[in-house]
């Protein structure tokens, strides 16, 4: 949910002070007890709090993503939001359901559906909506057949200053891409922004094309 602040330490803080024993428990913290945790100053004790309640608005993907549904990556994500639009259509979807979907196979439908036969990820899912967090996205269709970037796997790296990384996202699939959160010999080409990390390097091993921020972005102009 990339909430500022909710790192590998804290969350071991919060499990250990008994403060969260799942992930729907993130959204039930009150300032008062996060501060009275050892190493937390009130600053940092507000500012997470308060990366909590932003998180509670993000994108539905970014939800669904954030499931930790196996097999289900951020492309997978944005498909599961961008066909059923709520939480409780996912849920209720079966396998032939799922594996009409261009891009979602058996393997992936059964995972999706084990998910949510789990009586205690339902309990979970039910805290975080009673909790407020957004459940629910509108519905979009991917233009795969026309456009400009039907059938390419492409690779975000770095910070662009035109778009945040899930715009650039959701740009890449709505042309028919796929976008892909790692390097591979699939891979047609990178978008590398501002301090590019590992990726960068990964695609320069294997011969993927690198392109800037400023190509990417008339690669996806309409035109």
């Amino acid at each position: 949910m990339d909430i500022e602040g909710m790192g590998d330490a804290t969350v071991n803080q919060l499990v250990d002070a008994s403060l969260i024993a799942d992930y729907g428990d993130i959204y039930y913290l009150d300032f008062a007890r996060v501060k009275e945790m050892e190493r937390m100053a009130e600053k940092s004790a507000q500012n997470l709090i308060d990366a909590i309640e932003k998180s509670r608005a993000n994108d539905f993907n970014r939800l669904i993503y954030a499931l930790g549904i196996r097999h289900v990556g951020e492309h997978t994500a944005w498909l599961l939001a961008g066909h059923f639009g709520s939480i409780d259509d996912i849920s209720g979807a079966g396998l032939e359901t799922l594996t009409a979907i261009e891009g979602i196979g058996p393997v992936m439908a059964e995972s999706i559906c084990s998910f949510f036969r789990n009586k205690e990820n339902l309990k979970i899912l039910k805290k975080l909506k009673s909790a407020g967090v957004r459940m629910t996205g509108a519905r979009s269709k991917i233009n795969r057949a026309a456009g400009q970037l039907s059938g390419k796997t492409i690779v975000l790296t770095g910070s662009l200053k035109s778009f945040t990384r899930h715009e650039a996202m959701e740009i890449i699939m709505r042309l028919g891409g796929r976008a892909s959160s790692s390097v591979s010999k699939n891979t047609d080409f990178v978008v590398a922004g501002d301090e590019a990390g590992s990726k960068l390097e990964d695609a320069k091993k294997m011969g993927v094309k690198i392109i800037g921020e400023e190509e990417f972005k008339k690669l996806v102009e309409r035109p």
